[in-house]
């Protein structure tokens, strides 16, 4: 990382050495610093006066647009742009963002726009996508997975530092943008041409003793009314944020801009209850080279860094220490020119992304026994069978390469038929590889036995890691004169001392499930036109648009009408009703792809001869299971969009909307797996899923004076179809199998039940204030409504896959259990507060402090019944100095 560092900034004076013999234009206002005094010099202030723009652009389109004033103003913790999306009506947080994890997490909290799954919302920076199409749901599965890294839908975490706006839209979405279904989140890096020159270096953190904790025990959870002291110790932690930008505009045509965030914790966290410590790290690095009104109008040039790394380990296991390693390198080229036609711009970037595991190959569940016991200590481990969990998920290892090239034309207005018209075109081509290698065959042990005999004791035959003998803390024999003799089962005191004699209970692994090694590399190609035609008439504003999409594995011809309208009621630019008919065909192509090559577990078992364990054989139940996509229609969401948008010039503006989404031909499986004459097990898919979603939303923004003002509240409802077969051993791959509500379901199905953005009511309200010249505060508060869900227990319920050979018995493993549970409703305030000291007419230092859940109240993330931490009022200090 530190040649990296060193590289960019060489680069950076290099270029400032190159070009600075040319002459800077002034263009704005500066001081100018003499020796003793600053003078600023006096210009003509011209002021214009109209009506204040807010969060929400009152247009056809819509869209919410932050912008860098919102961004510095606005409270933060990790300082993910996420925080700021969260804040927008149709815009909900995941539940983990208000757990004591999140503290310890510095990825991007996952969102869901207009109550899609969060990774159907498309992510761009400066027109580079950064998705994760390697397994989108793995972060918000319910679970950790064998078969899955955990990393998010995004393929990299980006941190406001380095953005200059934020356009999110929800509803009536151009055109231009397609492969999401949810909504569409569209930023801005800083300029290189913000300022003539500029250097910032800033340093932000927290640390535990900073915070306070609400510390729940079983007691609590039954009775929330009253936080009761607890012998469990709060988590100690520090987070430590680092800021660096350079900024140079050599003249009128040049610029270099180099921006780094960086980002790490170390936090504890309770296992086998005892505290334990994690490490996260972060970077955001940007090195852009701007270009401007030379032989070609606009030019860009970036390099975007930002790798995550991850150590942890798995909640209750013991030995499960892991780490991952991911995020992403992006080459992007913007280019933009003013042609005879029309503005013409060209997008090309190329990234490459990784998530990769290392973690301990294979994973042990023991039943609790003498020399097993620390599954006692797990929390929650009294109703399922007690067990003690030990070991890891595996090695696994996946790249992700997307090259992008997007190009639009917007022609110079034109009139025709007493209308003016806006035509805009555009033709985009993508191509995406991934590969994914797990190196070696994983095991997870899931079937232990206690053995007991009274002809033969247990041999396990040279297996040592999943297999142990019984053994006594002195001989039986000495045991025997120390009791008189001999042992005497019939007498109780006989019984109580052999008991405690015992010093490990004799247990084997009779099964196993099996995933094999796999080395995976698929490609998918996509090619996409669109155009739409802005026409004004009269009091109305139609946009008139529709994509074109096709890719090589689907091999469907995607069109997707994109038609909204306004109509200005009074014909004053002041009122306007929109309405919009859409289609939005989903991405995550990839995924179906890997699922359709990737190996899943098989079943392998041996059997046991006078207490003598043999080899390991295959089982009857193999479980050899592959997935085919054929024949199947790209699954879409058709919108349907009302709303209403008043300004006003004293009191800001509202806005009223509903937005319908209809899901269309969502993906399903068929119950029946169909058995080929390779061996394998095909799983098929259909296109008969269906659901819904539904919102109701009201914004409004004002600015009175130095005082900004915004609020909106929401309510919605989601539904989404479940797939009519019932989950079994017999048609399901074990590793996916779950226990919920007394059935088996698969997890792709409890993915469905689950709904972990099902807030039906939601609410924010904001008021950001400049006090002073230099004291500037914001104020947020969020409301989340109530609602149900479910969640992982510590428990597991024994199921039948079947026999693993013709004389053996049924065998039994483990599942995990999930529950419902009522998160119950919160309102959470945070402060950002901002002090700037001037040292001189150029230089300054700026003191921040950001309080999050301010009246320090319960955040829910605790489960009924269960023991644990919940986050109370937490601080960041920040301290940075700019020269400009």
């Amino acid at each position: 990382m530190q040649t990296r560092l060193f590289i960019a900034c060489l680069l950076f004076l290099l270029c400032e050495k190159a070009i600075a013999n040319e002459e800077v234009k002034e263009q704005t206002t500066k001081q100018q610093c003499e020796k003793e005094p600053c003078i600023t010099q006096e210009i003509e202030r011209i002021t214009v006066k109209g009506q204040y723009v807010g969060i929400e652009v009152p247009e056809v389109i819509g869209r919410a647009y932050l912008d860098r004033n919102f961004i510095d103003s606005t409270p933060k913790g990790n300082g993910d742009i996420n925080e700021l999306i969260a804040l927008l009506p149709g815009v909900l947080l995941s539940e983990d963002s208000y757990s004591i994890e999140s503290l310890t997490e510095i990825t991007a909290p996952e969102i869901s726009i207009s109550g899609a799954k969060p990774w159907q919302t498309g992510f761009m920076i400066d027109g580079m996508n950064y998705n994760n199409r390697l397994d989108p749901a793995s972060a918000s599965r319910i679970t950790a997975s064998e078969n899955d890294v955990y990393g998010g839908v995004q393929s990299m975490n980006v941190n406001s530092q380095i953005v200059e706006s934020i356009t999110v839209y929800d509803h009536n979405i151009p055109a231009d943008y397609g492969d999401f279904s949810g909504g569409v989140v569209d930023a801005e890096t800083i300029s290189a041409f913000a300022t003539d020159s500029r250097v910032s270096l800033g340093i932000r953190g927290n640390k535990s003793d900073w915070g306070q904790y609400h510390i729940i025990t079983d007691e609590d959870a039954e009775d929330n009314s009253e936080i009761q002291a607890d012998p469990i110790e709060a988590p100690v932690y520090e987070k430590t944020n680092i800021d660096l930008m350079l900024q140079k505009r050599f003249n009128d045509n040049h610029a270099l801009l180099l921006n780094i965030s960086y980002l790490n914790s170390d936090i504890s966290d309770i296992s086998l209850s005892q505290m334990k410590t994690t490490h996260r790290e972060n970077i955001n690095g940007l090195l852009k080279y701007s270009y401007r009104n030379g032989w070609v109008d606009k030019l860009d040039l970036s390099v975007l860094y930002a790798p995550y790394e991850s150590q942890s380990f798995l909640k209750d296991v013991l030995a499960s220490e892991y780490q991952v390693e991911g995020g992403n390198l992006g080459f992007i080229v913007n280019l933009a020119e003013e042609t005879t036609l029309g503005y013409w711009r060209s997008e090309l970037n190329a990234s490459q992304s990784d998530n990769n595991r290392t973690a301990p190959p294979h994973y042990y569940i023991w039943q609790q026994a003498k020399g097993k016991e620390w599954g006692q200590l797990a929390n929650n481990n009294v109703d399922g069978v007690p067990t003690s969990e030990f070991g890891g998920y595996g090695n696994l290892n996946n790249t992700q390469t997307t090259v992008n090239w997007r190009n639009s034309l917007s022609f110079n207005n034109i009139k025709l038929a007493n209308a003016d018209h806006q035509i805009r075109i555009g033709a985009e081509l993508n191509h995406q590889n991934v590969e994914r290698v797990r190196a070696q065959d994983y095991y997870k042990y899931d079937s232990p036995i206690q053995y007991s005999s009274t002809s033969s004791t247990l041999n396990c035959s040279g297996y040592t890691l999943d297999c142990v003998e019984q053994s006594y803390f002195v001989d039986l024999d000495t045991l025997a004169q120390q009791l008189g003799g001999e042992i005497n089962f019939n007498n109780p005191d006989h019984l109580i001392a052999y008991a405690n004699n015992v010093e490990t209970t004799a247990q084997y692994f009779n099964s196993r499930q099996v995933t094999p090694q796999e080395s995976i590399n698929v490609s998918l190609n996509k090619a996409s036109i669109y155009a739409t035609d802005v026409v004004n008439w009269q009091q109305f504003e139609f946009h008139l648009g529709v994509r074109y999409d096709y890719d090589d594995f689907f091999k469907n011809h995607n069109i997707a009408p994109r038609v909204s309208m306004g109509y200005d009621i009074f014909n004053d630019s002041n009122t306007l009703l929109t309405a919009g008919l859409n289609r939005y065909y989903d991405a995550g192509l990839l995924a179906y792809k890997i699922k359709e090559q990737q190996k899943f577990a098989y079943r392998e078992y041996r059997p046991i001869n006078a207490g003598a364990l043999q080899a390991w054989l295959p089982s009857s139940y193999t479980g050899n299971y592959r997935y085919r996509y054929d024949d199947i229609d790209t699954p879409f969401d058709d919108e349907m969009a009302l709303g209403i948008r008043h300004a006003t010039q004293k009191f800001g503006n509202l806005s009223l909307k509903y937005v319908k989404r209809f899901k269309r031909k969502q993906l399903a499986r068929n119950e029946e797996t169909d058995l080929e004459n390779d061996g394998y097990e095909y799983i098929t898919v259909n296109n008969e899923g269906v659901g819904s979603s539904e919102r109701y939303s009201i914004a409004w923004d004002a600015k009175f004076g130095d005082h900004s003002f915004w609020a909106n509240a929401s309510y919605s409802q989601n539904k989404e179809s479940n797939t009519d077969y019932t989950a079994t051993a017999d048609n399901t791959p074990v590793e996916s199998l779950v226990y919920y509500n007394d059935q088996l379901l698969s997890l792709s199905e409890l993915n469905t039940i689950k709904t972990n953005f099902a807030r039906p009511v939601s609410g924010n309200v904001g008021w950001n204030t400049d006090w002073t010249d230099n004291f500037s505060t914001g104020l947020t508060a969020i409301y989340s409504g109530s609602y149900k869900t479910a969640q992982l227990s510590d428990s597991f319920k024994q199921i039948s896959v079947g026999k693993e050979c013709e004389n053996c018995e049924v065998v039994g493993v483990y599942v995990p259990v999930y529950k419902d549970y009522k998160f119950e409703s919160r309102i959470m305030l945070a402060l950002n507060a901002r002090w700037e000291y001037k040292l001189s007419c150029s230089q300054f230092i700026e003191v921040s402090l950001d309080i999050s859940n301010l009246l320090n109240i319960r955040t829910h993330s605790i489960i009924e019944g269960d023991t644990g931490i919940e986050p109370g009022r937490m601080f960041w200090l920040g301290l940075s100095y700019n020269y400009e």
